[in-house]
């Protein structure tokens, strides 16, 4: 059996990485905290900030944080995004509202959003999805309307901006994830950022939310072990162990939030510098594959917003029916299902949602028809042009095609 396949998605990661986070690891990681608050006020110049253990934690305290506020008033999430977004809302216990998303942008179904509002939600989470980012003058917009908090997840995030400053620069809160697919990863870790006077007072009251750091010699391990696995020659070894679940999608139980560990402050302190020019490869290939996606109607890549630039932690496509079913064979270049499930219909977590009676076409569509494509630097070429040579065999009348 060859074990040769493609990463859907990848995070740059560097022996010298791994060594500062083993020092970090063995020191305390005072040091390697420190150096990444700095990184982070460097980049995107908050006006506070807390290192967590992982971007669910910093979303979590982050609505534990407005909830402190606005006296259990609910939560707008959308209906169509990552599990951990649910997973964040439960620790938080705060009652959740959904608002559909438009399956053109990947952003809010505006008249959704304003529904959601109009109901109570004092908060607002949107979510740059894949990297696309969402239209963040209008978000801010419908909150300052309504009294209500944005908070910008920026997980996904890396590489992008919203009017020349970088995605998670822009919510009165906002989320960053270092995790092992986000791009710029710590093997673990995340942010919660305070950019105005909203959101430094919810960043006051969510601190005393967090638990201790821990040491993260299972962080060091996994991220070890990722560094081994990154090859496109090994990785379908450890791809084929469906007990691993690598490119499942998964809801989390909440645990309790805590601060960054030591291991993954030590390895992001040294790995930021190494994302940039991942970047830059994620923009270049995804400008290719993008300009092979023009003017195919079973191929359909969502608009990007005027004022906003994409980061493409991967590419996302809307694909018509017949196409959606003959993708399953490009698995193994990195083409992946998104979501298989709108939250909505998230068993666990759909039923403790306020129902409003919202039928939420455009998450639905979204969980059916939407796959995502890798742009990462360590994609083959061959691998490349094979996915270029699948969508050029889709003609503007969506003729059939053959992987």
């Amino acid at each position: 059996m060859s074990l040769a396949r493609e990463l859907p998605v990848y995070s740059p990661l560097s022996v010298g990485a791994l060594g500062s986070g083993l020092r970090a690891l063995l020191g305390g990681g005072s040091g390697a905290r420190a150096r990444v608050e700095d990184l982070i006020r460097r980049d995107y110049a908050p006006s506070g900030l807390l290192l967590t253990d992982s971007g669910t934690s910093a979303l979590a305290v982050a609505l534990l944080g407005v909830a402190a506020k606005s006296e259990q008033s609910p939560v707008a999430l959308p209906a169509y995004c990552c599990y951990d977004i649910a997973t964040a809302a439960d620790t938080a216990g705060l009652p959740v509202l959904l608002y559909d998303l438009d399956p053109a942008t990947l952003g809010p179904d505006w008249a959704s959003l304003d529904r959601a509002l109009a109901r109570g939600a004092r908060a607002v989470v949107v979510a740059h999805l894949f990297g696309v980012p969402v239209d963040l003058d209008r978000a801010r917009e419908a909150c300052t309307k309504a009294r209500a908090v944005l908070v910008e997840d920026a997980a996904q995030g890396a590489g992008g901006r919203w009017r020349d400053r970088r995605l998670g620069a822009t919510g009165s809160l906002a989320i960053l994830s270092f995790g092992r697919g986000k791009g710029l990863t710590g093997g673990g870790g995340g942010a919660l950022l305070a950019n105005d006077a909203a959101g430094l007072e919810c960043l006051a009251r969510a601190e005393e939310r967090l638990g201790p750091p821990t040491p993260g010699l299972t962080s060091w391990l996994s991220s070890a072990a990722q560094w081994v696995l990154a090859r496109r020659a090994v990785y379908g070894l450890p791809a084929s162990l469906p007990f691993l679940g690598l490119g499942e999608t998964r809801y989390r139980h909440p645990t309790p939030p805590g601060g960054i560990r030591a291991a993954c402050a030590g390895i992001l302190a040294c790995s930021w510098a190494l994302s940039e020019q991942e970047n830059l490869a994620r923009r270049e290939r995804a400008a290719r594959l993008c300009g092979r996606l023009e003017a195919r109607t079973e191929l359909r890549m969502p608009a990007v917003p005027a004022g906003g630039d994409a980061g493409f932690l991967r590419l996302p496509v809307v694909m018509g029916q017949r196409a959606a079913k003959e993708v399953s064979g490009l698995r193994d270049v990195g083409v992946m299902p998104g979501y298989p499930k709108a939250l909505c219909d998230l068993p666990g977590f759909a039923e403790r949602t306020i129902q409003t009676g919202e039928e939420f076409p455009g998450a639905r569509s979204l969980a059916r028809s939407l796959y995502t494509l890798p742009t990462h630097s360590r994609l083959s070429k061959a691998s490349l042009t094979r996915i270029e040579t699948w969508i050029e065999r889709w003609s503007k009348a969506g003729a059939s095609a053959v992987v």
